[in-house]
């Protein structure tokens, strides 16, 4: 029980931080959210978890790459994984595109359609 409020704790209380504060601060946020002794769930059940829950939520938030990659990042150190934050560019300078993924073990989790070997890494962060 306590694991799945932590969850939808983290569905609220990041991206509300990530409109209301600085990225750095939202971040700090993120990597000191309380671990859930016990729970180890998957990567892509997590994954899935976060899209379905972010989906349901558009009237509080936009869905984006980035707010969805830092819930996922906060849910799965939340289950004790050691999740990597990716923020990456591609494309011209006049007209590039960024986009941002969480990693496991150097794989990306639940990236749909975009290949992230086109993106140029402009920071990572460990858990």
């Amino acid at each position: 029980m306590i694991e799945r409020a932590l969850a939808v704790a983290a569905t609220v209380a990041v991206p509300v931080a990530l409109r209301a504060l600085p990225f750095r601060v939202t971040l700090a946020l993120c990597d000191a959210w309380p671990r859930t002794p016990g729970a180890r769930a998957s990567a892509p059940a997590l994954a899935f978890r976060v899209d379905r829950w972010m989906a349901s939520g558009r009237a509080w938030w936009r869905p984006t790459c980035l707010t969805r990659t830092l819930v996922l990042y906060t849910m799965l150190r939340q289950h004790g994984h050691r999740p990597r934050l990716h923020i990456g560019t591609a494309g011209p300078a006049h007209h590039f595109h960024a986009h941002a993924w969480v990693s496991l073990g150097g794989l990306p989790v639940a990236e749909l359609g975009a290949s992230v070997e086109d993106y140029r890494e402009l920071l990572t962060h460990d858990a």
